[in-house]
């Protein structure tokens, strides 16, 4: 019976030590990690600010848990939006954007377990040049409980890992990126067109296309209408091997009744779109093209469409094509 009690005795006292010593270690915890990533921050902001781009980098995906499920609310990079999941393996949790200074910095509240564990996470950019300073961290306050205080001690191993893995990824994306065009997610409103369906290969585009524009343009002033947009070639069909394309070649316009000869009025729906902003001759533009195509996949969108070339810059008033401006539109869903 002795041995017993001296037994429950010492065991006490254990717990008693552990929580003294628990109330002597730290209150709070911080996980940080750095890394410079040879990019502009612009471009860096804009991966790390938009929920709907985390699964491009953070290491948290269904790669990781098949099970888990994965929710945004409210709009792309605005304050209060929110991204939750839920899954076997990554249990479940949320984070809501709480502060954004664009190209600087991205503040987030993150909660797991139903908001039983919270903390505040960061990431900071500062341009240095032809390189950018990342850091992202993440802070919390482990309150009075004695195995919260404990678990502090293992909140850099837990998540420091995690967090190195992100950056890595972020930094090969935003490096690989460095060569693309601007390409934004946008909404391309209705328009109505006076349009010519043609086809061309290789080396009648600019024939077809010249001609094309002469048609409509003659009608535009014949017709007294009113122009109401750039320019744009939407690609109906296309082939990868002969290079040869059907395409609707259209001009905007703020209202027609009806069209004449090969001239057909037609109308498109409002509609979102990844976009590609190019600068240069037509002949080059296929690397922006393959850019906003990995763009779209990257980000788990679907084409939805064939994509258009947006004139912005008339050729016939502009020589140097270096300056030339064209949008690469792709219809997404």
């Amino acid at each position: 019976m002795k041995t017993i009690v001296k037994i429950f005795y010492w065991l006490l006292g254990i717990i008693a030590l552990l929580v003294v010593v628990a109330f002597l270690l730290p209150k709070t915890y911080k996980v940080e990690r750095i890394t410079f990533i040879k990019s502009n921050p612009d471009l860096i902001y804009n991966l790390t600010s938009d929920f709907q781009q985390w699964n491009l980098w953070v290491p948290w995906t269904k790669e990781v848990d098949s099970s888990a499920v994965f929710e945004m609310t409210g709009p792309a990079a605005q304050l209060g939006t929110s991204w939750k999941w839920n899954g076997k393996i990554l249990g479940n949790g949320e984070m809501v954007l709480t502060e954004l200074i664009p190209d600087q910095l991205i503040g987030y509240d993150l909660a797991f377990n139903q908001g039983k564990y919270r903390s505040k996470g960061k990431i900071m950019l500062e341009n240095m040049g032809d390189s950018a300073k990342i850091v992202w961290l993440d802070e919390g306050d482990l309150g009075y409980n004695p195995m919260n205080r404990y678990m502090g001690l293992f909140m850099d191993r837990m998540m420091g890992p995690d967090f190195e893995k992100g950056l890595a990824k972020l930094k090969k994306i935003a490096e690989e990126r460095n060569s693309w065009p601007k390409i934004e997610e946008v909404v391309i409103p209705a328009q109505t067109v006076i349009m010519v369906l043609d086809s061309a290969g290789p080396s009648e585009y600019a024939t077809v296309m010249g001609k094309a524009y002469g048609d409509l343009y003659g009608f535009l002033r014949t017709g007294k209408l009113t122009q109401a947009g750039a320019p744009f070639a939407t690609y109906v069909r296309w082939d990868s091997v002969t290079m040869f394309s059907v395409m609707n070649i259209c001009l905007p316009v703020e209202k027609a009744d009806k069209g004449k000869g090969r001239i057909l009025i037609s109308s498109f729906p409002e509609h979102k779109a990844v976009k590609a902003i190019y600068f240069g001759p037509y002949s080059k533009m296929e690397p922006a093209y393959r850019a906003v195509a990995q763009y779209i996949k990257e980000s788990g969108l679907v084409e939805a469409g064939g994509p258009s070339e947006i004139y912005i810059t008339d050729p016939m008033m502009e020589k140097d094509t270096a300056k030339w401006e064209t949008h690469i539109a792709f219809p997404v869903k």
